[in-house]
């Protein structure tokens, strides 16, 4: 377990996090020592990716007044927790929707740099290369509106409390939807963690029906 603080932060990274990230990397690919260096490249991208996008989160919820933010990268990404936060529905979108937003914002600077030249090649050029498309990939994931990834959440609070039921209905939808178009290219790993998502979402809304006599 890897814990230090950033930007008064308190970070915790779990090993999972580190273990998932070498599994997209090609960790299983590995046969030689030279195949090990493109893995290590892409779990530093990641990782400084997926950080980047919980600091927004953190970020937004310390300029709502948030005094208490700590930050976990577990297996599945991250999240920034806000404790004790009393956020209104439109600083609750503002705070979902920081995460992905600095994520996408710095992928995009990345790729500028890259296709300007000014990044040397070798490992140079893999690490921005693996940046640019874990930040702006990851960035595009969280905001379809599918709960309880960002999109999800800025969709949930545009409809509101009384509106859960349709929140869930849209996410169980959207995800089979994009689900199938990720199996269909081959993003197996993405799509399986939108399957999951569905049976949350399937789970919480068969809840809701019965304790509202459906």
């Amino acid at each position: 377990m890897l814990r230090f603080r950033l930007f008064g932060f308190p970070v915790t990274v779990e090993p999972w996090h580190w273990a998932i990230l070498a599994f997209i990397g090609g960790g299983l690919r590995i046969r030689e020592k030279e195949d090990l260096l493109p893995v290590i490249l892409f779990m530093v991208a990641g990782f400084v990716s997926i950080l980047i996008h919980e600091l927004g989160h953190a970020f937004m919820s310390r300029l709502f007044g948030c005094r208490h933010v700590a930050i976990v990268l577990h297996g599945t990404g991250g999240m920034a927790i806000s404790q004790g936060a009393r956020f209104n529905r439109g600083q609750d979108i503002l705070v979902s929707a920081a995460g992905p937003g600095l994520q996408a914002f710095c992928g995009g600077v990345a790729l500028v740099l890259l296709l300007s030249g000014i990044i040397p090649g070798g490992p140079a050029t893999n690490l921005v290369s693996h940046f640019v498309w874990v930040s702006l990939i990851w960035a595009l994931i969280n905001l379809i509106p599918v709960y309880p990834l960002d999109g999800g959440q800025i969709l949930q609070n545009i409809l509101g409390p009384r509106r859960i039921q349709l929140t869930l209905a849209i996410s169980i939808v959207a995800a089979v939807i994009i689900g199938g178009w990720l199996v269909l290219n081959g993003y197996y790993l993405f799509a399986i963690f939108l399957g999951f998502f569905t049976w949350q979402n399937y789970k919480m809304l068969s809840q809701l029906g019965a304790n509202r006599g459906w």
